[in-house]
């Protein structure tokens, strides 16, 4: 326990003691932390958006004007327990026309003398089928049933959703990706100007018989409290800015940003890891 308490003070005084260089790679972690803290939630809400939109996202199965009702009965049994669907809606040729009615301003019975208008049922898939591999396979069951005539979704719309939806996640990993190796980098080189500074003492220390885990570890340390520290400070603005963004602009914007407590520990560790990677990283090529 003594050694232990040696080595965490050791860590301590090596932040203390780095200054300028110590701050830097604080200041550092912090807007990069930031980044990664916004591109998150922007990452998070554009997904959201994206979800949200899907669930808005119908297919609408067209019955033959030739099936009877007990056959419509059983198609309407078939679909309730089919398990990729989530709700089913069945619209009448009079239900249909009252449709038509309302998004057009007229009576389907003021245009023709009878109602061209055929039974159809309005389904909504579970979150997990809602792409459009699902719903194709989805569509060409259906299709086999003796009473579907056509069945429509928005192919197009799909797609365009699909893609922009990849172009997110693989835009989020890739400026995560590059935000963590310039914070390792910029928290490596923090720690080897420290370690150049202190070479005669190390050299003392390797001299009298220290191995290198108890060389290395005050600065490890040293390097964990410049990610927290940079982490901290850059949950503080974060939360500055949200409280502002919710507070004073979020009817300007019509745009709140919600965040737990577990998304401010969560920049906290990683501040921590980035550090301990850099110095790890520091340390290695120094020993």
């Amino acid at each position: 326990m003594t050694i232990l308490w040696f080595l965490f003070k050791e860590g301590f005084r090596g932040l203390i003691r780095s200054r300028y260089s110590g701050a830097f790679s604080i200041f550092i972690i912090a807007i990069s932390i930031i980044l990664i803290g916004f591109g998150y939630i922007i990452a998070r809400d554009t997904l959201f958006m994206v979800e949200n939109i899907r669930s808005q996202f119908d297919v609408d199965i067209f019955i033959l004007p030739t099936a009877g009702n007990e056959e419509i009965e059983a198609f309407n049994q078939k679909l309730r327990r089919m398990n990729e669907i989530d709700r089913v809606i069945y619209i009448s040729p009079d239900d249909a026309a009252e449709i038509f009615k309302k998004e057009f301003g007229e009576d389907i019975f003021d245009i023709l003398d009878y109602n061209p208008l055929p039974p159809s049922f309005t389904i909504s898939l579970k979150p997990i089928y809602r792409n459009l591999m699902s719903v194709e396979a989805i569509a060409k069951i259906l299709q086999r049933e003796p009473v579907v005539d056509e069945i429509k979704y928005r192919k197009k719309f799909l797609i365009v959703l699909e893609k922009y939806q990849r172009i997110i996640l693989v835009s989020v990993m890739i400026v995560f990706a590059i935000l963590t190796l310039i914070s390792v980098i910029l928290t490596s080189n923090s720690i080897k100007m420290t370690i150049f500074a202190r070479r005669d003492i190390i050299s003392t220390m390797k001299l009298i018989g220290a191995t290198n885990r108890f060389v290395k570890t005050p600065f490890v340390i040293e390097g964990a409290l410049e990610g927290g520290l940079g982490a901290l400070l850059a949950g503080l603005i974060i939360y500055g800015v949200v409280y502002i963004q919710n507070n004073y602009f979020q009817s300007f914007f019509d745009y709140s940003i919600h965040v737990s407590y577990r998304y401010y520990l969560a920049l906290i560790i990683l501040g921590i890891f980035l550090g301990w990677i850099g110095s790890r990283r520091a340390i290695r090529r120094f020993l």
